[in-house]
């Protein structure tokens, strides 16, 4: 049995942390500011300390080190409903033990205490680095935002290898630049390095570099881009474009943490951390053989997936907003139409296709309201487009109608099947649908029953029909 202190103003909150604790087996006490907290960790210290961020007075990130004065070591879980990259970065970097985004689920939340009060006391703190970093320009306030930019806060505090995967324009260079500006190595290069921009011809020059001995006459020696990001950060984009006679070159450097340039005598150290991103199935490139397995253990020590906007709707009118003001230079009027309209778009292009939409509806809008005949036409879907011409994800939609009609073709053939032909091909493909899209959703059942289209009490119903119950708790 532990003791655990929750410090929220929150009065349901508390209560439900609360009840959930003593549920577990735990003493808890509770306080609604930084103060009264800090005089209950000082009389009763506690075991594990829940602390959130917006409190009356002193709020939670600021009292973090008072608190960890009177906890000698004992976890920190911050909790908040106003969750942002700069707060998780500022979390994990004072070192909490985990950081939560309201609302949460049940078990979400006795997940993360049960393994808070297993851990090691004097090692509770994911990790040290600066204080007081920038913590990078990245918004979304949406669950699934909140998940990834968790990853992103943990990932700068590690010098991990990092993948970095999600659909062209979700954000993955802002987020390796942001990880690296948040880790120890910010005062290093950042290095960019698409093989794909680089003549076939020109790679090794570009990479290794050129000696002077070797140069030709009017050509001048190059430092190449793996020594540029000695002590630094590589970041290495769309990663399963490398030609397979390179990725074993790559991967003998990042074994050795050192490169030969052209016609040098001896080798120069090269050691960074390596940030790589993909928007393709690498395990499926590694199937068809395009992309060599050891260098993929190499690259995804830590993945981080970054949703597409269709997937974070919620963050639309915020990202808007930030576009205009950012192209304008002030505060911009957006007509509910057009705020409508840019909600209900796919967006294909994801980001950077909105920040180009905003663009061109205020050269329209001429600092007028911005109304929806001012939005350029949405983009056609890319991926459609990339699997008519043989490259992207169109053998896995050519995969997944196969097993479509597989399992039709199943159900048909079954005397017994007649008029329930629909409702047991749902039974078949709505659990794996289910249990995907609720781990998307960080195991919340709100947030994942506004992405399929759900009411809640639908979903939960599914849920429990499929035997999938215990993610659906409520915080």
């Amino acid at each position: 049995m532990a003791r655990i202190l929750v410090v929220d103003d929150e009065p349901s909150i508390s209560w439900g942390l609360s009840r959930l604790a003593r549920g577990m087996g735990h003493d808890v006490d509770v306080a609604s500011t930084a103060e009264e907290g800090l005089c209950l960790a000082t009389n009763n210290r506690p075991d594990l300390l829940i602390l959130d961020v917006r409190l009356p007075g002193r709020d939670g990130l600021d009292a973090m080190e008072a608190f960890e004065r009177e906890l000698h070591g004992a976890p920190i879980v911050i909790i908040t409903a106003f969750g942002d990259l700069a707060t998780a970065m500022n979390a994990i970097r004072n070192g909490a033990f985990e950081y939560v985004a309201k609302p949460f689920d049940v078990a979400e939340i006795r997940a993360v205490i049960d393994r808070a009060l297993r851990a090691d006391p004097l090692s509770t703190a994911i990790g040290a680095s600066p204080r007081g970093l920038a913590p990078g320009g990245m918004l979304g306030r949406s669950p699934i935002m909140q998940q990834a930019f968790k990853r992103i806060a943990l990932a700068a505090n590690s010098d991990a290898s990092i993948l970095l995967c999600g659909e062209s324009g979700v954000g993955k260079e802002l987020a390796a630049s942001v990880i690296h500006a948040n880790s120890t190595r910010l005062h290093a290069p950042f290095v960019h390095l698409s093989f794909a921009a680089i003549a076939p011809e020109s790679l090794e020059r570009e990479l290794f570099g050129q000696a002077d001995s070797s140069a030709a006459e009017g050509t001048p020696p190059r430092i190449g881009l793996l020594s540029q990001a000695h002590g630094g950060t590589l970041f290495i984009d769309e990663v399963g474009d490398i030609p397979l006679p390179w990725q074993s070159k790559l991967l003998h450097v990042l074994d050795r943490g050192e490169v030969h340039p052209l016609g040098a005598e001896s080798s120069q150290q090269a050691e960074f951390r390596v940030i790589a991103a993909t928007r393709h199935n690498l395990q499926s490139q590694v199937e068809s053989g395009s992309l060599r397995a050891d260098l993929l253990f190499r690259l995804n020590t830590f993945v981080i997936d970054l949703p597409p906007l269709r997937e974070r709707v919620d963050d639309i009118r915020l990202l808007a907003n930030h576009f205009a003001v950012q192209f304008a230079g002030q505060q911009v009027a957006f007509a509910e139409e057009t705020l409508g309209e840019l909600e209900r778009r796919p967006w294909f292009g994801n980001v950077r296709e909105l920040r180009s939409a905003i663009e061109h509806a205020l050269v329209l809008a001429r600092r007028g309201t911005v109304m929806p005949d001012h939005l350029p036409p949405p983009q056609a879907n890319v991926w459609a487009t990339e699997a008519e011409s043989g490259d992207g994800p169109g053998p896995e939609e050519t995969n997944f109608s196969q097993a479509v009609a597989k399992i039709t073709k199943q159900l048909l053939a079954d005397p017994n099947s007649s008029g329930t032909v629909y409702e047991r091909f749902l039974e078949q493909v709505e659990p794996p649908l289910l249990s995907t899209v609720m781990h998307r959703c960080g195991q919340r059942c709100a947030p994942a029953a506004r992405l399929l289209g759900l009411h809640r009490t639908t979903l939960k119903k599914k849920l429990v029909q499929y035997g999938i119950e215990e993610a659906a708790g409520d915080g």
